[in-house]
């Protein structure tokens, strides 16, 4: 039972790691197959060096809040029992990883709407949905790779929903490359009342999270939703380090999980202070009659 584990520990990260580095073109090893006796999957623990795994279970140390409100929050209001990690505004909210990252690189997350955001009934058609403000708005859903850890389009920034759900695009920097229109690419609409339906049926957008995938292999960028490829881009300038956002605009959403499969990490170099010492304040000499501390030179 032993060796099946441990050539399980041997090789997953192994793997892992060649799925990222290899060339374009060529086929990336997918799985592996383990013979004789299976261990109990229950307790394989599969680890790589080259895997960042967030669940916001503790403290959020690797990410920085650039703008809205990040906090753990309850999705549903109706039952605060459960919370997730989330964001929300009414202009741009965006939340960075410290972490900084190159060569080829996959992000993949799972996000749900947040409800009641303040700001989302401006300029929607009149109706229930909107005037209340009391259920989500799918749209605007957002993440960027590659980028300087200040603006949103310094990288490659996949927006899912894009422009109040009438498409979902890529970016390069502050230009799209790529676009979909098509169903599978947009979100559900509330634009003729609420998509999930009879009442008691809440799995279109009320339940729901959505699976969102980036991966930057080589000069391929390509985007995923729900396990769907809805495009990839060639890019004959490929960008190369950078940090990851996610982000929303005007909304907000949850985030249960968030996964980094990276190639190379570039970590800050800390180099030792060598400014020179400072001499201490020195009382000077005073007249006689002068009252104590009247004059301190350095």
């Amino acid at each position: 039972m032993k060796k099946p584990l441990l050539l399980a520990s041997l090789l997953l990260p192994a793997l892992a790691h060649c799925a990222l580095a290899a060339p374009p073109g060529s086929a990336a090893p997918q799985n592996i197959g383990i013979q004789g006796a299976l261990p109990d999957f229950k307790r394989v623990d599969i680890q790589s060096p080259h895997v960042y795994d967030y669940t916001f279970a503790s403290a959020p140390t690797d990410w920085r809040t650039q703008s809205g409100i990040w906090e753990m929050t309850n999705r549903w209001p109706c039952a605060p029992g459960w919370s997730w990690f989330g964001g929300k505004s009414d202009e741009v909210a965006a939340i960075w990883n410290k972490r900084k990252f190159s060569g080829d690189i996959s992000v993949q997350f799972y996000f749900g709407f947040l409800m009641g955001v303040a700001g989302i009934g401006e300029g929607k058609p009149a109706g229930w949905w909107n005037q209340t403000r009391l259920w989500e708005y799918p749209a605007d859903a957002a993440i960027t790779i590659g980028g300087d850890g200040k603006n949103l389009n310094s990288g490659y920034s996949l927006i899912i929903g894009a422009d109040e759900n009438r498409h979902t695009i890529l970016k390069r920097r502050d230009k799209i490359v790529a676009e979909s229109a098509a169903p599978e690419a947009l979100l559900p609409s509330f634009a003729d009342g609420s998509p999930d339906g009879a009442p008691g049926q809440f799995d279109t957008v009320h339940r729901r999270w959505w699976y969102v995938r980036i991966d930057k292999i080589g000069e391929r960028v390509s985007c995923y939703l729900d396990n769907r490829l809805l495009f990839s881009y060639d890019d004959p300038k490929p960008l190369d380090a950078g940090q990851i956002a996610l982000w929303t605009y005007n909304n907000g959403i949850s985030l249960s999980r968030v996964q980094v499969y990276y190639d190379r990490e570039i970590r800050p170099v800390y180099v030792r202070s060598t400014a020179q010492k400072t001499s201490q304040p020195q009382l000077a000499k005073q007249p006689s009659g002068t009252p104590k501390y009247a004059g301190i030179s350095r």
